[in-house]
């Protein structure tokens, strides 16, 4: 039986995406468990199993791979998480289930890959102005996802806008002390001063009255985004 030109191009290409996959999956976990300055494509080459010449023809350079690398990774897990949750209907809900996704993401190998490289481009020029273009195009992913968790109802409010900045710089922060102490995310003191701050900005005193009728707490215990900044504060400084 002879094969058409045509299927055996698109078979071509399968195979050429399946191997491609399989080296950016190597970049990642090279690039995670051993750093960046052990991520040779010597070392991503015998982790994915392929030949030099294979690796070199889908990235010619070692930072070219391990940007595609953090970049297909972050692009794909990013997108795919406001469909992978049942998103609750009610805005109080909806927005401390966003809060808690959105702080998950931080804590993914692309996040622990990402910060690899941020670092290494500190004192490499020629990293740092190749890897500005993906950190955009990874922000606008990450943007986009961010709108999905908390849906547009939410995300229309004037005060968005001001508020997605301060979320993901004050996350990334956060995150980064993770990196040397390797303690459970979910119990993490700033998660109960983002929701709050994120109530306070899209729901306005709707979303504070809202907060203390469902809250355990008496309104007299109930904590102000003031005091909950102090805390905040308190938390990042140690005392």
């Amino acid at each position: 039986m002879t094969t058409s030109p045509g299927a055996a191009r698109r078979a071509r290409q399968q195979r050429s995406g399946v191997t491609q996959t399989r080296i950016l999956d190597a970049a990642i976990r090279v690039l995670v468990d051993s750093g960046y300055a052990a991520a040779s494509t010597v070392a991503i080459q015998n982790e994915a199993g392929v030949s030099r010449g294979r690796l070199l023809h889908h990235y010619p350079s070692r930072d070219a791979l391990l940007m595609a690398a953090v970049g297909h990774l972050a692009r794909t897990r990013i997108a795919e998480l406001p469909s992978r949750v049942d998103w609750p209907a009610d805005p109080i809900q909806r927005i401390a289930l966003a809060t808690d996704v959105g702080w998950s993401t931080f804590h993914q190998p692309y996040f622990v890959a990402s910060m690899e490289l941020w670092v290494a481009a500190r004192t490499n020029a020629n990293l740092r102005t190749a890897l500005l273009p993906t950190e955009r195009e990874i922000g606008q992913t990450v943007r986009r996802a961010v709108a999905g968790f908390l849906g547009p109802e939410l995300t229309a409010s004037p005060r968005y806008a001001d508020l997605y900045p301060l979320l993901l710089t004050s996350m990334r922060g956060a995150a980064t002390t993770y990196l040397i102490d390797r303690r459970d995310p979910t119990t993490d003191p700033h998660l109960p001063l983002w929701r709050d701050l994120t109530r306070v900005y899209l729901l306005g005193d709707a979303g504070v009255t809202r907060s203390a009728e469902s809250s355990p707490q008496s309104p007299e215990s109930a904590t102000s985004p003031d005091d909950a900044s102090a805390s905040s504060s308190r938390s990042t400084n140690g005392t």
